[in-house]
């Protein structure tokens, strides 16, 4: 499972006030809502994640360099149920609130404001699926570590063609 999808999952959750994580799903494999009244709340990605930035840093004490990367990726919220649209629209208003940046914090994300609302029932044309998505991005990081020897002193051999010339 995609670590980033987890966290955004646990961040709407705690945003929406949701107790229950019978009705939420991570992904639409193996998912299927069989009643569009159930108030079902799906997260998953649009798209694949971009790259912002990458950097290393070297722990001399603990000789341990570690590699992080910064991503950004398109995601969808859908919401379910007779309530979907006010769902959604209470979703995305409570985006730049304090208590969304204290969970971002604690969830190690970055959500940015929802950049659209899509009513799936009136663009797919029907009248009994009660489905609103919201699209948005989010930015996370990973990082590796990897145990590194540091070099306290530098060995430096100079050889040309009269041989050797500067030795340690």
């Amino acid at each position: 499972m995609n670590e980033a999808l987890r966290q955004t999952a646990i961040f709407t959750r705690d945003l929406m006030g949701r107790a229950n994580e019978e009705y939420m799903s991570i992904g639409r494999d193996g998912a299927d809502i069989k009643d569009f009244n159930d108030p079902w709340i799906a997260i998953d990605t649009l798209g694949p994640s971009q790259r912002l930035a990458t950097g290393e840093v070297f722990d001399g004490s603990a000789e341990v360099m570690t590699y992080a990367q910064q991503w950004v990726a398109p995601v969808t919220v859908s919401f379910y149920g007779p309530d979907a649209w006010a769902s959604a629209a209470q979703f995305a208003a409570l985006i730049p609130s304090e208590k969304s940046n204290q969970l971002q914090v604690a969830q190690g994300i970055g959500v940015f404001q929802a950049g659209g609302l899509t009513d799936i029932k009136l663009l797919a044309g029907r009248q009994h699926e009660n489905r609103v998505e919201v699209t948005l991005n989010i930015q996370y990081a990973i990082a590796a570590e990897v145990d590194t020897l540091r070099i306290d002193t530098a060995i430096l051999e100079v050889r040309t063609e009269r041989g050797l010339e500067l030795e340690p």
